[in-house]
Parts: structure tokens; sequence; C-alpha cells
């Protein structure tokens, strides 16, 4: 895969071998992601917006450089970024596989790794806000 930068808020900028930039905004990159792990994108799609409305960094709180830090969850601040991948649960396994949770493309490419592997299970607690969205037995 590409070389990829973040922004601070909300898209992403590919950069592909021939050095053109190709900005994809986050759902772009769900999309793309579901398809590459074969898991369903609606799925996916609904869980990152009722997760974080599909925010991976808080524009409301600024790291001292003046950069958003990850977003963190309201009910468990252990909770990060896009999909609120739970550090204390994840963190570690996640390094291995060699995804960074505090980036959007780690974070997303997490969680799809956790859909194909183990299905939806992991945001069982949101899931009356998902659940309604997309036709899927999880």
């Amino acid at each position: 895969m590409s070389p990829v930068t973040v922004s601070p808020i909300s898209d992403i900028a590919v950069v592909t071998p021939s050095a053109q930039v190709i900005e994809k905004t986050i759902p772009e990159l769900i999309t793309e992601r579901a398809d590459t792990f074969g898991v369903s994108k609606d799925l996916a799609q609904a869980i990152a917006f009722c997760e974080s409305t599909t925010r991976q960094y808080d524009e409301k709180n600024l790291a001292a450089d003046g950069t958003p830090k990850v977003l963190r969850g309201i009910e468990n601040s252990y909770d990060v970024g896009i999909f609120q991948v739970n550090e204390k649960y994840h963190l570690k396994r996640s390094q291995e596989l060699g995804y960074d949770i505090y980036t959007s493309e780690g974070n997303i490419d997490y969680a799809m790794w956790l859909l194909k592997s183990e299905g939806s299970r992991h945001w069982k607690a949101s899931k009356p806000c998902w659940g309604n969205k997309v036709n899927q037995t999880a």
C-alpha cells in the first residue's frame, strides 16, 4: 500500500509512487479498506458513524503544538479514534499486527481486521445505533 499522510481533521492524502497526492475522506477510506478486508462497508460505515461521527481527531482538544488530539470516548477514555478502539483490550494486539490505532488509517485497518476476524461484537454497546442502519446479524 502507498504511504499515507493524515491531516489532523478528517481527510487523508494518499501519496502514490509517482508522488501524485490523492485526497480521500474518512468514509472513502473506510469503504476502500472494507472492500480490501472483505467486510460489509455498510456495517463499517455505520459503526464508525455511531462510534465517533466518523472522526479520528477532536478539534476542540488541542496538543501543545496546536494540532487536534485523537478523539477519546465520552464513556470510556480508553476508546480512541474513528472506531473507538479500546486501548486496554486492543493496543498490544493492534501493535503486534502493525496497526497504529492513533492514526486514521491504522484505526480503520485494525477495525476492519477485527470485523473480519471476530465480527461486530466489539461494538455491541453502540449496536442500538448502528444495528438499525444495516441489515446485519451480529
